[in-house]
């Protein structure tokens, strides 16, 4: 695992970190990352997710090119990836305070409690952190849980992502036609079931599950919103009055006030103009589509304001009250 402290804030938050499609738990060390935990006071924390990080591309290169049935290893991955994620949050309830303690860090004291245990996945780490948040809540070790650019199921995620085109070429070299590479990974959905949000698709869900917060860009390339929306409506999730758009099947909710601290499941969208219109109206995305929604989200001002207030209190605020949160591209790199 990898652990960033804040440098001089006393500590408000400890916050566990999802990474990317075949990234690794270095992701948690981006410079973006560091700059909110110095200047909020958070622990953040990584660990890889083991099945589908960097160091799994291999077998799963192997299982595109020739060997599809070597997919039940990426899923039997992915679950121990769950076990050793679970581990390292059962640490940070029961012996990292006692860590910092002894570093010298600067702990909180305002009734004597422990900081928010929180989990912040983008991507892919939206899309298997549902599915994480919702077998940590019974559990208590995570008190809510905030998903960038997320969606459900992969299936539908990644054949209608602008990533998927490698994916595309590999499993072409496996298989005769498109129709062959679809119905594998459908197939292959049978094993993401058991690691992602599709298990929210067949309700009624009993067990209990932490407060959560979803974000998602319109017009992004990578995670297509029709994904994102699937996922809110199965959580039973609320927009907020001011979203940019309304969306079908997911009711408008208040935000945070003096006598409620907002929905328990929000979903806060951000429409980037021009990108938003480049979309092709089908579900093949050209190689020369932007993908700079994917990216830029995370580090809007406006989602930023609203993730810290909810890591600091709970609270669901609306930030899209000034302008809508409406963008006439996204820009970022600048």
């Amino acid at each position: 695992a990898i652990f960033v402290e804040a440098d001089e804030n006393p500590l408000q938050a400890v916050v566990e970190y999802g990474h990317g499609l075949f990234n690794s738990r270095k992701e948690v060390t981006d410079g973006y990352l560091t700059e909110l935990a110095n200047e909020n006071g958070y622990v953040l924390m990584a660990a890889d997710w083991r099945g589908m990080s960097l160091f799994d591309l291999p077998v799963v290169i192997k299982t595109l090119i020739g060997s599809p049935s070597l997919f039940e290893a990426t899923r039997d991955n992915l679950i121990q990836g769950f076990s050793d994620k679970l581990v390292l949050r059962h640490f940070s309830r029961h012996g990292l305070l006692h860590l910092l303690r002894t570093a010298g860090t600067p702990l909180p004291v305002d009734d004597g409690r422990p900081p928010p245990s929180v989990f912040y996945g983008i991507s892919q780490g939206g899309i298997l952190g549902a599915g994480y948040l919702a077998l940590a809540g019974p559990r208590g070790l995570v008190d809510r849980g905030i998903l960038g650019s997320m969606g459900t199921p992969f299936a539908l995620v990644l054949t209608r992502s602008a990533d998927f085109a490698g994916f595309d070429a590999l499993l072409r070299s496996n298989f005769y036609t498109g129709r062959h590479v679809r119905l594998f990974v459908t197939l292959c959905q049978m094993g993401w079931d058991s690691v992602e949000a599709s298990g929210l698709l067949a309700p009624p869900v009993a067990e209990p599950r932490p407060r959560m917060l979803f974000q998602a860009g319109l017009g992004d390339a990578i995670v297509p919103t029709g994904a994102a929306e699937a996922l809110v409506r199965a959580a039973g999730g609320y927009a907020l009055p001011h979203n940019p758009r309304a969306v079908f099947g997911i009711p408008v909710g208040e935000a945070a006030n003096v006598t409620s601290m907002g929905p328990d499941v929000t979903f806060t969208e951000v429409l980037y103009e021009k990108e938003f219109n480049g979309l092709p109206a089908d579900n093949i995305v050209p190689s020369s589509v932007s993908v700079n929604v994917h990216y830029c989200l995370r580090k809007d001002r406006e989602m930023i304001r609203q993730m810290v207030e909810f890591i600091n209190t709970g609270r669901v605020i609306d930030p899209c009250i000034e302008d809508g949160c409406r963008r006439k591209y996204a820009d970022c790199f600048g």
